[in-house]
Parts: structure tokens; C-alpha cells; sequence
């Protein structure tokens, strides 16, 4: 039985590299064959563990929500949660932290990495965040993860902690594994040799007009000379362009297609159609989004009643969980 869990921080808006990248596998692996259950997660307590603004907090997790549903969560076919309204994710995330050694967390890159970042947010939430995200995972059982590369240290961390638990307490937790996305690598269109980020403006949000759109792209980063060629290592600007227009024109087979396509045209009209390309890929996306912005009470209650579900799925691990560690 294959339980998939996703989560998304709340850090700023979906884009199209998340789309391309990851949640566009993340919608067809929750809706294949032999998938027992699905849950996608707004991980906003693990999006206050970096620098954020409360005043637009709760927006910024609702904007996530939306583009889910845009995007095409089915909440018949999958739940959509708010970690926070299921108070069991930190409740065993306390479990466990009282099994997880902490030298498990200090070899982890993550938390060095956004120390750097933001020097003066230093606390133990960023050093624990791993620990949150096995409960997160584990709760309901999951047995399957959508991730990148960069994630594989939490999930061997996950397995860590499941297994020390099964040793200490008896069986409970299968191991889980990582579905390694075959999504692209979108990349920045201000720096081709970064990744889009949801934190800048580097890249293009879902919800982007078309008149955004056009100018980001036409003001993307490009390289010396004028030929449209694929080469990542000499023309990394171009080539995540091509990247981008290949992935969502399903009238492009390859990338060989478009160099012939614009062979002796300029990088200005590869990148008008480009732009093009996106504003009619992104239109359905849109004006789901719209409507659903417009009926916020739907979306509330699509929330609600994955949430409800979710707190029984997670309150059946927990309570077993308290019943063989004797609170029970």
C-alpha cells in the first residue's frame, strides 16, 4: 500500500520551475495506480523557521493553497492540509526528538546552510526542522516522497528515526522511500547557474500577468553571441529558455527542434514566443486561481475537510505511538 506525502514551504509564490520541476510529477504520482493515499502539505510551521512577515503570513500560506488547487490538487483524490491545523505532525515531532540524538542534526547541511543565510535567525526550530519533517512524514505512514536531490539527507534522516523507534518501541514505521522527481532543472532568468527561486524575482510565478510575464522574459539573461543553441555549459541563459519552451509547447519534440526553428532569427524573437508560450500555458492555471480567490469560503472548506481527515489518519499513528512508549 503506497502512502505519498508532499509538503511546500510558504516561503513566497509557486513558479513555473516548481510547476515544471516538481509539482507537476508530484499531481500525476498522487493520482497513479497502486496510490492507497495522498497528502499535499502547506509546511507553514516549518516556513516561520526562516525570517517571515506575520502581518502577511497567513496570505502567503493561502496563496500556496491556491496555487495547489489551480495547479490541480483533486481534494476528492488527494487532502490538502495546513500543517499547522493538524497539531499531531508536532506532537510526534516531540517524540521523536527525544530519540534523535543530536549529533543526527548537526550533520546535516541544512542547518548550516540557512545560518548562513540569516546569521541573526538562529534557533532551535532550524536545528530541529528535520526532525519535524520525519513526524511530518511519518504521521500518516507515508511510505513514498516526492523530493529533489538536495532533500535525500531528511529522508535517510527519516529512516534514522523511524528505525531507532522500531528498535526501541517494536514495530511501527515502514521505511520510506524517495521518489526522485524526474522533473527539469529550472533555473534562475536573471542567473542561469542558480535555481528559480520562490524567494526573488528571478523567476516567473504562476500567477504572473502577461504583461510580467513578457518582461521578465524578454529581460532574461541571455549569452554572447546571437544563435539560438543549446549548450549549458557556454550558453546556460539560452538553454534554460529552450529548457522552459520545450517543456510546455507540445508541439516541440526536442530542443534540436527549436534551433532549427530559429535558425538565423535573433534571441529577441525566440524569446517573444517564448513568452507567448507561457502566458497561453499559464492562462487555464489563472483563471482557476481567480475563481477559486473569489470563493474564499470554497477554499476554506476544501481545507477543513482534508484537515478533519487528516487529523484521524495522524491520531491512529499517534496514539499507537503513545501506547508503546507507555503514555497509554
Amino acid at each position: 500500500m503506497t502512502k505519498v506525502f508532499s509538503g511546500i514551504r510558504p516561503s513566497g509564490k509557486l513558479h513555473l520551475g516548481n510547476y515544471l520541476g516538481a509539482i507537476k510529477n508530484w499531481l500525476a504520482l498522487s493520482e497513479a495506480e497502486g496510490i492507497e493515499q495522498a497528502i499535499f502539505a502547506v509546511v507553514d510551521y516549518h516556513g516561520i523557521t526562516t525570517p517571515f512577515d506575520p502581518k502577511k503570513y497567513h496570505e502567503q500560506v493561502m496563496d500556496v493553497v491556491l496555487d495547489y488547487l489551480a495547479a490541480g490538487v483533486d481534494p476528492d483524490k488527494a487532502l490538502l492540509i495546513r500543517q499547522s491545523k493538524v497539531p499531531q505532525h508536532t506532537e510526534l515531532a516531540w517524540i521523536f526528538n527525544t530519540i534523535t540524538p543530536v549529533s543526527w542534526l548537526d550533520r546535516l547541511p541544512t542547518y548550516k546552510e540557512q545560518l548562513a543565510k540569516s546569521p541573526k535567525y538562529n534557533h532551535m526550530g532550524l536545528l530541529d526542522y528535520p526532525v519535524l519533517m520525519a513526524a511530518d512524514i511519518l504521521v500518516y505512514k507515508s511510505n513514498l516522497v516526492p523530493v529533489g536531490e538536495d532533500q535525500m539527507p531528511h529522508i535517510d534522516l527519516t529512516n534514522e528515526i523511524g528505525k531507532k523507534f522500531n528498535s526501541m518501541f517494536g514495530e511501527t514505521f515502514e521505511p520510506v522511500k524517495a521518489h526522485m522527481a524526474p522533473g527539469a532543472r529550472i533555473m534562475s532568468l536573471k542567473d542561469p547557474l542558480k535555481k528559480m527561486s520562490k524567494t526573488s524575482d528571478e523567476g516567473i510565478a504562476l500567477s504572473d500577468s502577461p504583461v510580467e510575464i513578457k518582461k521578465k522574459i524578454m529581460s532574461a539573461t541571455t549569452d554572447s553571441g546571437k544563435e539560438v543553441l543549446y549548450d549549458e555549459q557556454k550558453k546556460p541563459g539560452i538553454s534554460n529558455l529552450m529548457e522552459i519552451y520545450a517543456l510546455l509547447d507540445p508541439k516541440i519534440k526536442n530542443l534540436k527542434q527549436i534551433e532549427t526553428m530559429y535558425a538565423g532569427k535573433s534571441y529577441a524573437e525566440f524569446k517573444a514566443d517564448l513568452a507567448e508560450v507561457v502566458i497561453e500555458t499559464l492562462k487555464p492555471f489563472q483563471m482557476k486561481y481567480n475563481e477559486l480567490k473569489a470563493d474564499p469560503g470554497h477554499v476554506i472548506e476544501i481545507l477543513e475537510r482534508s484537515e478533519e481527515r487528516a487529523r484521524k489518519l495522524s491520531s491512529a499513528t499517534l496514539n499507537e505511538v503513545k501506547k508503546k512508549i507507555g503514555l497509554e
